[in-house]
């Protein structure tokens, strides 16, 4: 069974993309999102952050739990110990699910635009949009700009195991209860490190490109995300968007938007029907 869990922070901007999540995760599986579908809260951000035991948030009936924070798996008390989240926040929901079942992890500003039809992973293997290879990452291989900075990281040599993505991830419970901890490991590992703020914030997905390497799981690509304002829309291979970075449904801006401006495509009617319903 799919079970799609996406990972957010208590605070008012994560408190409407959960809504919209939800909206989408009802829209296109219906019934069956009260079963498949799962929003992971974290309890703290910062170690700064007030700490919340629950939320009030209108999910569209769809569950939720309050998860603990990266803190209680980190020694580190580095601000960017947060990006480890969409692991971490995982582990006390994940023990309640089958081992057979595949999990689908997530950010909170993903959405599904259709039911996922499509390849699954199998017990050595993961399915990940691997879009960020080449926009951030560049560590697939030996001829990549970054490689030198995961090699310490490594414990073997062969090669064909990462790929550089990341969300939305598919993998069995059994492979993500088998890596999850080196994961997390891994990115703090990388965030006390010397190396300069930027890829200190990309350690989760630098991360589990070498925990798949590691453990020899081999990441398999899949063209699966559109990403507005980076990548063009395909009608047949896309089940999600990643607003992060778009230009017209701006989540910096929301709500502060004329959605009578919005361009009319599935990505732009879909925000319309949610806003309007």
């Amino acid at each position: 069974m799919l079970r799609f869990i996406p990972v957010s922070i208590v605070d008012d901007r994560y408190k409407w993309m959960a809504n919209f999540w939800s909206y989408a995760q009802k829209k296109i599986y219906g019934q069956e999102a009260f079963n498949n579908s799962i929003l992971s809260v974290v309890k703290q951000n910062t170690t700064k952050d007030k700490i919340y035991n629950d939320i009030d948030w209108k999910l569209h009936g769809l569950p939720y739990h309050m998860c603990p924070a990266i803190w209680k798996y980190v020694k580190s008390k580095n601000d960017n110990c947060v990006v480890i989240n969409v692991f971490s926040a995982l582990k006390p929901i994940i023990k309640n699910f089958s081992d057979e079942d595949i999990i689908v992890l997530s950010d909170m500003d993903v959405v599904m635009l259709k039911k996922y039809d499509n390849v699954l992973p199998g017990d050595d293997n993961v399915i990940c949009y691997d879009g960020y290879e080449d926009w951030h990452m560049f560590i697939a291989n030996s001829s990549k700009k970054n490689y030198y900075k995961i090699q310490p990281y490594l414990h073997h040599n062969d090669e064909g195991y990462m790929n550089g993505g990341f969300i939305p991830i598919f993998i069995k419970n059994k492979t993500l209860k088998k890596i999850i901890d080196d994961v997390i490991n891994i990115a703090e590992k990388i965030i006390e490190s010397d190396c300069d703020p930027l890829w200190k914030w990309w350690s989760c997905m630098t991360a589990f490109s070498i925990v798949c390497h590691n453990h020899k799981i081999k990441m398999i690509s899949q063209d699966n995300t559109y990403i507005p304002s980076h990548n063009d829309y395909n009608i047949q291979n896309h089940y999600f968007v990643h607003y992060s970075v778009d230009k017209v449904f701006n989540k910096a801006t929301f709500p502060n938007h004329d959605i009578s401006s919005y361009p009319h495509t599935n990505f732009y009617n879909l925000v319309r029907d949610w806003i309007q319903n």
